[in-house]
């Protein structure tokens, strides 16, 4: 009897990690959404600046590297949007 209920306890204890490790994913994926449509804003944000304020040269916010007036032609053909 005593081995049973060792096995079920242990059984228990494995579901429940399956539960948490579950949960967890499910966060992780959520977060990972949030932060994607973030970053989505930002950059869209970025181009919309770039854009209005005529300035012939800005910093990429993913590179590092500058980037200049033939870049913002691009994007105003464009209308300010990247390609996903």
């Amino acid at each position: 009897m005593m081995s049973t209920e060792r096995l079920n306890e242990s059984s228990d204890r494995i579901k429940e990690s399956r539960r948490t490790m579950l949960e967890t994913e499910e966060l992780g994926v959520s977060i990972l959404q949030d932060l994607h449509q973030q970053r989505q804003s930002l950059l869209h944000a970025n181009d919309t600046v770039f854009l209005l304020l005529k300035v012939p040269y800005r910093l990429h916010l993913l590179t590092g590297k500058f980037e200049g007036k033939d870049e913002r032609k691009r994007l105003m053909r464009k209308g300010g949007r990247k390609n996903k």
